[in-house]
């Protein structure tokens, strides 16, 4: 028998055991992924208030420190964003891994609502009201990831063994992604604060005379419209020089005229400063919550210039309109002294000598 034709005896083998099917991610884990995604939507938002709040700030020519507070804002609250993504997409695999994310995204949240509401952190107005409405905002959405990640089948989720393919690009980009944007909001940050804050271009086109007549006008412009005008309580006047002089040798000066009002007239003001000659610059909330209201009255000096005053209207307990002319050249000694609108109790007139007035 030729052993080469023999059939060679069948070997026993035991079947494949196919690799046990992952379980499906339970709804308590997909809500948890949700919160997390509310979280990050949430601190996003909060961080867009705040630095609307701070425009309301700005005056132009003036160094209020936007730059450094919005991002300082930005600082404290973008690292939820990467953290809280992670955590979400980590969730979907479960273990270890998850929990160190979960872990880091609750203590964040803590660290961040400590620094907003600690003062000596973040000095200046309306840093109280940022702490609040981050507390106000994330302790429900908190609260609800607290009390999903105690459920029997989170917790069973989270302490099961993850797969173990790796997802270190993932992180990467997500990383990446994030400090990119947060340097290119932060850039943006510091170049709308450094425009804002810039002064004008000395040029000394426009002479002193008429300039406290055109800044007086323009109250009266604004006060025409504001229905039953109680009048004002205070005026002062604030003459201070730019600190240069013009090619003829003669020195600049700017105006600063207050008037605090009697009642508020937000609404009258922000219609008036929308028409005609006015254009409304900004109309919001400082980060306590008082309305802000800036815009430009242009006076037409010629066919090529024009006298570009700017104004500002605060609200509150204590309402202001301020107004504010550019740079302009003395060239008489003695400028000519106003009487007061609208029957104010006390009238300052600083850097020029008026006559008292009975």
């Amino acid at each position: 028998m030729n052993p080469l034709l023999t059939a060679l005896p069948r070997i026993a083998t035991a079947p494949l055991q196919a690799a046990p099917a992952r379980p499906a991610t339970p709804v308590a884990v997909r809500a948890l992924q949700a919160v997390l995604l509310a979280a990050t939507t949430a601190v996003v938002g909060v961080w867009m208030w705040t630095w609307h709040g701070l425009q309301a700030y700005a005056w132009p020519g003036v160094d209020n420190g936007l730059a450094e507070r919005g991002l300082a804002y930005l600082l404290i609250l973008a690292p939820s964003v990467p953290v809280n993504l992670l955590a979400a997409i980590w969730l979907g695999r479960g273990g270890r891994r998850a929990q160190l994310y979960l872990a880091a995204a609750g203590a964040l949240t803590f660290a961040q609502a400590s620094l907003l509401l600690t003062p000596a952190a973040l000095p200046g107005d309306g840093q109280a009201a940022v702490g609040i409405r981050f507390l106000v905002t994330m302790v429900p959405i908190v609260f609800a990831g607290a009390w999903i990640a105690t459920t029997a089948r989170a917790r069973a989720w989270l302490g099961a063994t993850a797969p173990t393919r790796s997802l270190v690009r993932v992180e990467t980009a997500v990383w990446g992604l994030a400090l990119a944007l947060a340097a290119g909001t932060g850039a943006e940050v510091h170049q709308w604060a450094r425009a804002a804050a810039a002064p004008g271009a000395p040029t000394g086109a426009f002479t002193e005379a008429g300039t406290w007549e055109r800044l007086e006008q323009t109250v009266a412009e604004t006060t025409d419209a504001i229905p039953a005008f109680t009048g004002f309580s205070a005026r002062t006047l604030d003459v201070a020089p730019c600190g240069y002089r013009t090619d003829a040798g003669l020195p600049t000066y700017r105006y600063l005229l207050t008037y605090e009002l009697r009642a508020p007239a937000e609404a009258a003001v922000a219609a008036r400063w929308a028409e005609d000659d006015f254009t409304l610059t900004y109309d919001g909330a400082t980060l306590d919550g008082t309305r802000r209201i800036t815009a430009e009255r242009v006076y037409p000096v010629d066919d090529d210039t024009s006298h570009t005053l700017l104004l500002g209207y605060t609200g509150g307990a204590d309402p202001t309109l301020q107004l504010q002319s550019p740079c302009v050249e003395r060239t008489a000694a003695t400028p000519e002294c106003l009487p007061p609108q609208g029957d104010p109790v006390a009238d300052t007139v600083n850097g020029l000598a008026c006559p008292t007035r009975d």
